[in-house]
């Protein structure tokens, strides 16, 4: 097999420039010789530029659609094109860049925009590195990626997941025990695993609360349904506490309170795969080893 040939490897943290601990993973870059920190967010299917970031340096902005957030709430959007990017002295090319007005707490944390790794590189694999703290880009295959990560983490349990969108997104079958699997965003830009009502017959909450903001700023609401197990790629895994809402699209997500400590290895082919490695004790113990 001809082996991937590392493109980049950079450090991961999830705390602000102001010492504010986030639940999403990051890493430094420079856009326009400005140094920021940069959210990865596999639930993206675009890159993301803070508008005030955008006018900082000067990048020329074509007004957009208008788009709608997590919360549903409409947000301005403007068109970039091109955007050269710098991240651990790597030169890259960010195609059909969006920018947003930046979402409010963003300039607090030093947050300039949202990547969607497994866009960075037509040619190249995303390797999502929440064990070890890294984002590396490996050049390659999707066997050759997946390969190399699963020599990385001999310890941890494997996963292969089916993409099911026809867009950039994540997008998995997956399941909340015993309900019939839904399309479920695998979103490392998301705090809470959460599923749509309707695809949980029966399930009940604790009362309707704040789960978080949307990049708008507007209140996500929702409610807690409590532990639960995920299925996903013949495993189960368990839900620390599972969050219901209305009217979401797709219907599931799978969010950072399951993601990390787990590794995911992405690519940007619709109709390829997701390799997900996660510690033995977070799976099932007679879940299938798919190595």
């Amino acid at each position: 097999m001809v082996q991937a040939v590392e493109l980049l490897r950079v450090p991961i943290v999830f705390r602000g420039t102001d010492g504010s601990e986030l639940h999403a993973p990051m890493v430094e870059a420079r856009v326009g010789g400005v140094r920021t920190l940069i959210v990865l967010d596999t639930g993206s299917d675009t890159h993301l530029l803070n508008k005030e970031l955008v006018d900082e340096i000067g990048l020329a902005a074509e007004p957009g659609e208008t788009g709608t957030d997590h919360a549903g709430t409409e947000m301005p959007s403007w068109n970039l094109g091109t955007v050269p990017i710098e991240i651990a002295g790597v030169g890259l090319s960010l195609t059909d860049v969006v920018s947003i007005p930046a979402p409010p707490p963003f300039p607090g944390w030093g947050v300039g925009g949202i990547l969607s790794p497994q866009r960075l590189r037509h040619s190249a694999q995303a390797v999502v590195d929440m064990v070890y703290g890294e984002l590396v880009l490996l050049e390659g295959t999707e066997s050759a990626a997946h390969a190399w990560a699963l020599d990385r983490h001999l310890r941890l349990r494997a996963l292969i997941l089916d993409r099911v969108g026809s867009d950039h997104t994540v997008l998995v079958s997956a399941a909340i025990s015993p309900h019939p699997p839904v399309p479920t965003l695998v979103d490392t830009g998301g705090r809470d695993t959460e599923f749509d009502r309707s695809a949980l017959p029966g399930v009940g909450g604790s009362g309707a609360e704040r789960l978080g903001g949307s990049v708008s700023g507007a209140d996500v609401v929702g409610e807690r349904a409590g532990a639960a197990v995920l299925l996903a790629g013949g495993a189960e895994i368990p839900v620390p506490n599972l969050a219901l809402r209305d009217g979401m699209d797709p219907p599931g997500i799978i969010g950072m309170d399951v993601l990390r400590g787990t590794v995911l290895v992405v690519g940007d082919d619709p109709d390829g795969r997701v390799l997900w490695l996660l510690p033995a004790d977070r799976v099932a113990p007679d879940a299938p080893e798919q190595r």
